[in-house]
């Protein structure tokens, strides 16, 4: 068995012992591994820390003659939403999202309900094109081809 393989196994059993942490993305070049994963709640260094301190101790029983790195970290704030479990945390945040259409909108996510994702966008200033924008936007969770989190510094 490969070493990305043997890691995954152990990422897979360590979650499981934190049910309310997911794994967004596993991503494996030659000896680097990285796993990122996320929470129903956010996630604080503590957190993260604990899961990877387990994580390497597992690894280090079973892959004692292995040289790997391995990094355990959270998406970063800039990151795109990958999951739909990742959603409902950030309700009553803004976001930048594009369709699989190629279609985009700036707004606020207001609802997850099942798999369908609802926004109330961003509304112009001019009045005209203002009355032309819906007031939400229900969109099914495999429709949207990138969307992340607009930071504000306000």
């Amino acid at each position: 068995m490969s070493v990305d393989s043997i890691l995954n196994q152990i990422v897979e059993q360590v979650l499981q012992e934190y049910p309310h942490v997911f794994l967004v993305k596993a991503k494996h070049h030659q000896n680097h591994h990285e796993y990122i994963i996320d929470g129903d709640q956010l996630l604080g260094i503590y957190d993260i820390s604990e899961i990877s301190r387990s994580i390497n101790h597992k690894a280090d029983e079973q892959l004692p003659e292995a040289h790997y790195e391995l990094d355990v970290c959270s998406p970063g704030a800039d990151s795109d939403i990958v999951l739909l479990r990742q959603l409902p945390k950030h309700v009553g945040r803004s976001f930048s999202v594009v369709l699989n259409d190629e279609t985009s909108f700036n707004g606020q996510l207001s609802e997850v309900n099942g798999d369908l994702v609802v926004f109330k966008p961003e509304r112009p200033k001019n009045k005209k094109q203002a009355a032309e924008v819906p007031e939400t936007i229900s969109v099914p969770f495999n429709n949207i081809h990138k969307a992340h989190i607009i930071l504000s510094f306000k």
